[in-house]
C-alpha cells in the first residue's frame, strides 16, 4: 500500500505486482525464467555500454583490431627466434593472431563484466531487475570488438592462401562457446568484486596468469608431456585450439575439446550458483 500525496489518495497493489527480495532469495530455475521478461532491459544496457565506449574515442572500432595486433607484434619478436616453436607449416604471426582473437574478446569481457555490480551500484539500490542482466550486458557489449577482430582475422587468413571450409561453419559454435564462457566468469567476478572488493586489484594478475598458460603463444607440443592431458581443463585452451584447427585445415583434438567442453559447463554451473547465493546481498554489499 503506498500513499501519494495532493490530493492524498492509497493506491493498492496487488501480491503479484510486487516484488519482493529477501535474504531466501528465489529458486534458481524461476530465476532464470524470470530474465526472459526483461530482455529490452538487456538491449538497452548493452547498446549504453557500445555507446559509452565509442563516444569521443579516437581510433573507435579500430582499437578491437589493435588490441590483438600489438601483443602478436610484441609476441612474435620475441618468441619467434626463442622457442621456434613448430605450427604446422603456418606462419608464427597469423598462429598467435588467431590465439589472440578469442583470448582479447574474453579477457575485455570479463574485466567489464566483473566492475558491473561495483559501478551500477546505484541502480542496484533504485529499481529491481534480474542483477546478472549488467554483467551479461557487458559482456554482449564487447561482442561487437569480437566481431571486428573475427572478420579481419579471416581476411589475413584468406590473403594468406587458407581458403574457407566446411569447418568455418563452426566459427559460430566458437564464438558462442567463448562468449558463454565469457558470461560465466563475469558474472561470478561481478557477484565475488561487489563483495569483496580485493578481488578488482588481482583481477589482471588472475588475467595475466590465464592468458600465459593457455597455447596462445605456443603450441601444445611444446607442453611436458605428463601436462598435456589436463591441458584441456582451461576451457579457452579448447576453444583457441578449435578455432586454429577450422581456420588452418587441420584435424581438431577431439579429447581436448571434450575436456574443454566439460569445463565450460562445469564453470557455468559453479557461476550460477555463486551468483545464486551471494544475489540477495548485493544491493546491500555493493
Amino acid at each position: 500500500m503506498i500513499y501519494d500525496s495532493a490530493p492524498l489518495r492509497v493506491r493498492q497493489f496487488s501480491r503479484d505486482a510486487l516484488t519482493v527480495i529477501d535474504q531466501s532469495g528465489a529458486p534458481l530455475f524461476r530465476k532464470i525464467a524470470e530474465y526472459r521478461q526483461y530482455w529490452t532491459l538487456f538491449v538497452f544496457l548493452a547498446l549504453r555500454d557500445i555507446t559509452l565506449r565509442y563516444r569521443q574515442t579516437l581510433l573507435g572500432v579500430l582499437w578491437a583490431v589493435l588490441q590483438p595486433l600489438l601483443p602478436m607484434a610484441i609476441f612474435t619478436a620475441v618468441f619467434a627466434r626463442v622457442l621456434r616453436p613448430s605450427t604446422g607449416g603456418v606462419p608464427y604471426w597469423l598462429f598467435v593472431l588467431a590465439g589472440m582473437a578469442p583470448w582479447t574478446f574474453f579477457a575485455s569481457a570479463i574485466i567489464m563484466s566483473g566492475n558491473t555490480f561495483a559501478s551500477n551500484h546505484g541502480l542496484l539500490n533504485k529499481v529491481y531487475f534480474p542483477r546478472a542482466i549488467l554483467p551479461g550486458a557487458a559482456v554482449a557489449a564487447c561482442l561487437l570488438d569480437y566481431v571486428v577482430t573475427g572478420l579481419f582475422v579471416l581476411a589475413l587468413v584468406s590473403w594468406r592462401g587458407y581458403r574457407p571450409t566446411l569447418e568455418w561453419l563452426l566459427l559460430p559454435v566458437i564464438a558462442l562457446i567463448t562468449t558463454a564462457l565469457a558470461m560465466s566468469v563475469g558474472v561470478a567476478l561481478a557477484s565475488l568484486m561487489a563483495i569483496y572488493r580485493d578481488v578488482k586489484h588481482v583481477l589482471p594478475f588472475l588475467v595475466q596468469l590465464w592468458m600465459f598458460s593457455t597455447p596462445i603463444m605456443y603450441p601444445i607440443n611444446l607442453l611436458p608431456q605428463p601436462v598435456r592431458p589436463f591441458i584441456g581443463l582451461n576451457p579457452m585452451a579448447g576453444v583457441v585450439e578449435a578455432l586454429r584447427s577450422c581456420l588452418f585445415g587441420t584435424p581438431p583434438d577431439w579429447y581436448l575439446l571434450a575436456l574443454s567442453g566439460l569445463s565450460t559447463v562445469l564453470i557455468g554451473f559453479a557461476a550460477a550458483f555463486l551468483f545464486h547465493r551471494l544475489e540477495a546481498d548485493l544491493a546491500e554489499r555493493v
